[in-house]
């Protein structure tokens, strides 16, 4: 039997790349060419970097930009009257296809679907589908336009979310059933036989094992098709929340492909492993649907997309250690990751397990993380305290849309890009491994990291993050290399820049993370790099971050946390709870970013949220009635966090 193709992937550089900022969320993304057309909803766009009082200018939920500048392209400006929720070109590029809850583009009906030129943005004639309410999922294949979403009708006739037309809109008889919830997903084989349907739907054509929140259909006739993964990943539906009498919801959020490979992202809020199993994304065969490989990260997964040779996402991953990677980071999340395209070992046990937790999927084939992780600033425009919500790829760049905030600490709202290496594979390699059923046998533990080549020096540190500590200090932090502990890393070398001269370096040990920068000019920009070395030599030096220090004041500290809360104040009302504090003492610390606010019942935390510097204040809503909580809430600075308050108790009403 062959085996998986080991090697590890090349990540996408980690450096966010200047690109137009938008005032809302990005739902969506496709690339033509060079031009990234954005959609979702939003009414002003910002140059990459501007402050929110700076120039605007003003686009209604569509936008397109330079995928090799960043800069938004002024001739294309529809006037879209509801937010864009899919995209899709047409195999020529010739055509835009749009899907939302918009009713007239440019002053010309259309009801959720609609036909752009990509160049000018006009509205192409002799495409009009009429859907009866919100579209959310768009492809076209040949001279076919599939669609997915919470519609029942399609131009007249009853269509249950999923529907497909032809290029005069005419309805085509494909006809699947999904039932309950709606279709957030669709995308077709290769040959372009079958289409794979995702979303929140509790079964399909009467069938819900496979059918249940995933089913491949006949591209033509809409009949069920057999599809292995659907026997094992079962997201679908609402349910009653075990916890709290609100209700939650799960589904397969998105689907991909590459080649012979088709990928679903799962999503799962406040249900048990029994109602909904997947968080994560699995890789599938669309041949029979058989699982090549499955990765159960903590936290929902809202986007894919195979990229060079490794497969991205937009999600709020907290916990990766079924994998060999991080551990528990919530209420943090990682919100872009990425994974090789190959399996390259089998999971280990989940430890959390039981009632509203996660289900084991021990043993099933797995891949690896790739070394990519940027830092995003969760947004508030949605209220769901998310960053990334879409991931897509075109010419060399890997794109993210959503409602973030900064990127790697820099201002950048809502869209950024990351430059690929070149001369990476595209193509899938697939390990012809059969799907186990998950077990709760011990699991085989990965092949130990493979020993340095004589002579190699270590692998290229991922981009740090440097930070003012006042008018002469700086402080810079950063994770270890891949293979540190097979490059037999023994330290670190720190290097400020003023313009491209090296003006101050240090070497720190191995065990090291962080570093502080004396001596330095007030007022200045530097760039600082690091590397790692070992008994052969420094490895490359990551890519540079830059800092300017302060203007004047004391410099603070680069390990000091904030100090402790005081208690709380509360205001309760029907099944919730108004939280007010004082701000966190920071005598000699760096400033306070985020409050975390922590809602437990009977000593079991039930509730947390994170609160941006400047509120301290936070209604948690959705709690039980009657109910006696405990409050307590936290700070955070650059250096982590501080220590809780003391609890105040609230009883709702």
């Amino acid at each position: 039997m062959a085996t998986a193709d080991t090697k590890a992937p090349t990540p996408v550089s980690g450096e966010a790349l200047p690109t137009v900022q938008v005032d809302g969320v990005v739902w969506a993304q496709t690339v033509i060419g060079h031009t990234v057309f954005a959609g979702g909803s939003f009414a002003q766009t910002q140059v990459a970097g501007a402050r929110p009082s700076w120039p605007k200018t003003p686009r209604a939920n569509l936008l397109a930009y330079n995928v090799d500048t960043g800069e938004l392209i002024a001739d294309f400006a529809p006037q879209v009257n509801g937010q864009v929720l899919g995209l899709a070109s047409s195999p020529d590029g010739t055509r835009l296809y749009v899907v939302g809850d918009f009713t007239s583009i440019n002053g010309v009906t259309r009801s959720r679907i609609a036909a752009l030129d990509p160049n000018s943005g006009a509205v192409l004639p002799g495409f009009a589908p009429v859907l009866n309410t919100t579209a959310m999922a768009v492809t076209a294949v040949g001279s076919r336009v599939f669609v997915g979403g919470g519609f029942t009708a399609a131009s007249g006739t009853t269509r249950s979310r999923a529907a497909a037309f032809d290029q005069s809109g005419n309805l085509l008889p494909w006809a699947p059933q999904p039932a309950g919830g709606v279709v957030r997903a669709v995308v077709l084989s290769p040959d372009s036989s079958k289409a794979l349907i995702g979303g929140s739907f509790t079964s399909t054509n009467g069938q819900s094992a496979p059918g249940r929140g995933m089913a491949a259909v006949d591209s033509t006739s809409g009949r069920s098709l057999p599809w292995a993964a659907g026997k094992v990943i079962h997201n679908g539906g609402v349910v009653d929340d075990p916890i709290a009498p609100s209700t939650a919801s799960s589904s397969i959020y998105s689907l991909s492909t590459l080649g012979n490979i088709v990928y679903a992202t799962g999503q799962a809020t406040g249900t048990t492993w029994q109602d909904a199993n997947l968080e994560g994304m699995v890789a599938m065969r669309w041949a029979d649907g058989s699982i090549q490989w499955l990765e159960d990260c903590h936290g929902d997964t809202y986007s894919s997309v195979p990229f060079d040779d490794a497969v991205y996402v937009a999600s709020h991953s907290h916990n990766c250690s079924t994998l060999g990677g991080f551990g528990e980071m919530s209420p943090d999340a990682h919100r872009a990751i990425g994974f090789s395209q190959s399996p390259t070992q089998t999971l280990q046990h989940n430890t959390q397990q039981g009632p509203g937790s996660y289900q084991d999927f021990a043993g099933m084939p797995a891949p690896s993380l790739v070394d990519f992780y940027p830092t995003f600033l969760v947004g508030t425009y949605t209220g769901a305290y998310q960053a990334a919500w879409s991931v897509t790829q075109g010419a060399g760049y890997l794109l993210y849309g959503g409602e973030f905030q900064q990127v790697n600490g820099e201002r950048q709202t809502g869209l950024v890009r990351f430059k690929g290496y070149p001369d990476t594979s595209t193509g899938v390699v697939e390990a012809p491994t059969p799907t186990p059923t998950p077990t709760s046998t011990p699991t085989t533990a990965p092949s130990p990291s493979p020993s340095p080549a004589p002579g190699s020096r270590p692998s290229r540190v991922s981009t740090p993050d440097a930070i003012a500590l006042g008018p002469t200090k700086a402080a810079v932090r950063w994770s270890a290399p891949k293979g540190a502990v097979a490059d037999k890393v023994s330290g670190y070398v720190v290097t400020a820049y003023k313009g491209s001269k090296a003006v101050q370096r240090t070497t720190v040990g191995k065990n090291a993370r962080v570093a502080t920068l004396s001596h330095l000019a007030k007022s200045t920009t530097y760039k600082i790099g690091v590397a790692a070395k070992n008994s052969h030599g420094t490895g490359a030096s990551s890519l540079r971050d830059s800092v300017k220090t302060k203007a004047s004041g004391a410099n603070v500290s680069a390990t000091k946390k904030p100090g402790k809360v005081a208690k709380p104040s509360v205001t309760t009302r029907v099944a919730g709870i108004r939280v007010r504090w004082r701000g966190a003492s920071v005598s000699g610390a760096l400033p306070v970013a985020t409050y975390q606010v922590r809602i437990a019942l009977h000593g079991k935390t039930v509730r947390t949220a994170q609160v941006d510097d400047r509120l301290r204040a936070k209604l948690v809503s959705g709690l039980k009635h009657h109910a006696s909580y405990t409050v307590s809430v936290r700070a955070r600075n650059w250096v982590g966090w501080g220590a809780w308050s003391l609890a105040k108790g609230a009883r709702t009403k």
